[in-house]
């Protein structure tokens, strides 16, 4: 199944845009006109965007009775950072769902099976064998990450390559989405040591990419973004 990612378009309010529009074509001139839409943004803010997920799939993890299990591989490191990084991001994705009213199985008891299978999640399948009450597996596959800018020791700059893919159980044979994320943060210039710590650096990114990717499931803001 041949899966590309979504160029997405911003959801309109259900109800006050479309009275913000009625009340446009009320006005005589396009500077009135333009006034009450920027009063309408001041009050009730921009339109959200959609969550790709559902976009593309036609499929909801917020909808009532549904369940994910969040798994994340990192690349193995040296260090205990990299080794921490796949459970920070794993932990991190799963309370934003929380947060988005998106129910997840416990990142908690998920790290623990996984550290008794000796770090091996193993497949699909064996995963929706162990959580029945999983309907969806959110799979983030990090191929590439860093926070330190290359021949700068001075300077930090976060930059990621990270696969999302999403199984339904009983079709775990394919995905059904799939979505790559390249990340850098900041985008304009990278941060001075001397400003911030690396232990607090790397928290900030990793929130950042953790953020990046739970709302690939939900509707958000176009002015949520990434500097």
């Amino acid at each position: 199944m041949s899966i590309t990612n979504l160029s997405l378009k911003r959801r309109p309010h259900p109800l006050g845009w479309l009275t913000l529009l009625l009340l446009c074509g009320s006005v005589s001139t396009m500077v009135g006109c333009s006034l009450m839409v920027e009063t309408g943004v001041m009050l009730m803010g921009r339109p959200k965007i959609p969550a790709a997920f559902e976009e593309f799939s036609k499929k909801s993890l917020g909808e009532k009775g549904v369940k994910a299990v969040v798994i994340c591989e990192a690349p193995m490191g040296s260090d205990s950072e990299a080794a921490a990084l796949d459970q920070e991001l794993q932990a991190e994705v799963s309370r934003r769902f929380k947060q988005h009213d998106i129910q997840v199985i416990d990142s908690h008891k998920v790290a623990t099976w996984i550290d008794d299978n000796g770090g091996d999640w193993g497949s699909p399948e064996e995963l929706f064998e162990k959580f029945t009450d999983a309907d969806f597996l959110v799979l983030v596959d990090v191929h590439e990450f860093s926070y330190l800018e290359k021949d700068s020791p001075g300077l930090y700059r976060g930059r990621s390559q990270i696969e999302v893919s999403v199984y339904e159980n009983n079709e775990f044979d394919s995905r059904i989405f799939s979505n790559t994320i390249d990340s850098v943060y900041p985008r304009q210039y990278p941060e001075m040591a001397d400003r911030i710590s690396k232990h607090a650096f790397r928290k900030r990114y990793v929130d950042q990419l953790s953020t990046q990717i739970a709302r690939l499931f939900y509707e958000h803001r176009p002015e949520e973004t990434f500097d």
